[in-house]
């Protein structure tokens, strides 16, 4: 496929289950901070995703100034989320962990698990690139690299 190449993605979806709770934390440790969008609507696009049923979500886009693809932080407005029932794993299907760059990952390792514990230790890639992992809130995985 020579014609085409993907460089990165415009958002990703990361369900919560307090969505002022949750945005409050990205913007504290991620610095995703500019909102793009905000909306408590049903995601009528995200019916081949939800088994066709439409669910009604309060959701907002937003991104940090320093580039990169956005978060599309919600949390479903008129029921309560189920938790998978089994631990996700990188061998299952789906997204284990947003991938987020950073200029330096020892500091900003340093910076983050200075003020949240739910950081795996730096470790490195086996192309040399260090690299951790972070769980938000509700246990949502990213991998800094």
């Amino acid at each position: 496929m020579k014609e085409f190449f993907i460089s990165g993605i415009q958002q990703i979806g990361v369900g919560t289950l307090d969505f002022r709770k949750s945005w409050n934390w990205f913007i504290e440790m991620f610095g995703i901070d500019i909102k793009i969008l905000e909306d408590d609507t049903v995601a009528e696009r995200m019916l081949p995703y939800t088994g066709g049923q439409p669910h009604k979500r309060h959701a907002c886009i937003a991104v940090s100034l320093q580039g990169g693809g956005g978060f599309e932080i919600w949390q479903y407005s008129e029921r309560k989320p189920l938790p998978p029932t089994f631990e996700i794993g990188v061998a299952d299907l789906g997204v284990f962990a947003a991938k987020v760059k950073c200029r330096h990952a020892a500091a900003c390792h340093r910076m983050l698990s200075a003020k949240w514990p739910h950081c795996s230790p730096l470790a490195t890639l086996p192309d040399g690139t260090p690299c951790f992992y972070v769980k938000d809130l509700y246990g949502n995985c990213f991998q800094f690299v």
